[in-house]
């Protein structure tokens, strides 16, 4: 009788403690978000460190967010165009992707590097588009670290590049973003 009374409330503590060790969401309010553009006239690079990223490995749903206004550029002349001219950062505010990924191909339990296909719709300069891409989620001792890095052209977002400066900006942009080690939200 005592045997069963300890396994039985061994399996409920463990029942009970396992989503806090084994979490199923992370969060992140200081994703990093950096673009580069490379051509023989110039190279322009901005980044934005307060990205906002959910991933919730139990449904697969992956929603990330950039102000379009925290991109800082070396040159405020290059940030003053990016904000005013080309992304119209007051009339479209944020960037925002929501995806999901197959909840199976994750394993929390295992640590190291695990590429997962997310799929699902980007929104840049008010255009919505379907985006895919691969995300490499690192887990070790229960904690995540997200990254990714894919192409995107400005003109599939309706961004208008002057003709006069168009030779300087690459019509394909690298994109990375990187979540920085997450604590589990459970």
């Amino acid at each position: 009788m005592q045997l069963n009374f300890s396994i039985g409330f061994l399996l409920f503590i463990l029942t009970c403690s396992s989503p806090v060790v084994y979490a199923q969401r992370f969060a992140s309010r200081l994703m990093n978000a950096r673009f580069e553009s490379v051509t023989p006239l110039e190279t322009i690079r901005a980044e934005n460190k307060n990205g906002v990223l959910l991933l919730d490995l139990k449904s697969g749903k992956v929603e990330a967010a950039v102000l379009i206004k925290g991109f800082l550029f070396r040159k405020a002349l290059m940030q003053q165009h990016f904000n005013d001219s080309y992304m119209e950062s007051d009339k479209f505010p944020k960037a925002v992707f929501n995806g999901a990924f197959d909840p199976g191909a994750v394993s929390p339990h295992k640590s190291g590097k695990q590429p997962v296909r997310v799929a699902g719709m980007i929104t840049i300069h008010g255009v919505e588009q379907p985006h895919n891409c691969v995300v490499i989620l690192e887990f070790k001792e229960g904690d995540c670290i997200a990254a990714t890095s894919f192409q995107l052209k400005p003109e599939d977002f309706s961004i208008r590049i002057p003709a006069l400066v168009r030779e300087n900006i690459n019509k394909d942009l690298r994109v990375e973003l990187n979540s920085g080690w997450m604590k589990p939200t459970n």
